[in-house]
């Protein structure tokens, strides 16, 4: 099966949405101060495009998808993804905040910084997992 235009270009995408949210997350854990324009970017365009392509897949109900032995595991993806993306967008905020008091975040909050990069990694691996599964195995 060919992949859709969309898919493809969201999961290259995904790829450099990634490094941006290492370098915002990691910069501000090694007290490089916390890099705002870069967040506000990733954020705008994970919601904008990829984000919107995961409404737009569950909106149009892929019998494919709906068929696939694997329903649970892609549910468990999205529910993944957006928990992640809400972590990112509320983290962003509270590192920005923090960052005005001379102070950063994530130096401060290893667990959470070292969990939330867990968490991305997971979402992103098992959407490019799901990606090669649908369109390249």
């Amino acid at each position: 099966m060919q992949a859709p235009a969309f898919s493809t270009f969201s999961a290259i995408a995904e790829i450099f949405v990634t490094a941006g949210v290492l370098t915002v997350v990691l910069r501000n854990y090694l007290r490089k101060g916390f890099a705002v324009r870069l967040a506000v970017a990733v954020i705008v365009f994970e919601f904008s495009v990829n984000m919107m392509y995961m409404i737009s897949r569950q909106r149009a109900g892929h019998d494919s998808a709906a068929s696939s032995p694997y329903i649970a595991f892609m549910a468990a993806h999205g529910i993944l993804s957006l928990l992640v993306f809400v972590l990112f967008v509320v983290f962003a905020y509270l590192a920005f905040v923090a960052i005005k008091r001379d102070r950063h975040f994530f130096h401060e909050h290893p667990f959470l910084c070292f969990g939330f990069l867990g968490l991305w990694m997971l979402s992103v691996g098992s959407g490019e997992f799901l990606y090669a599964l649908n369109y390249l195995l």
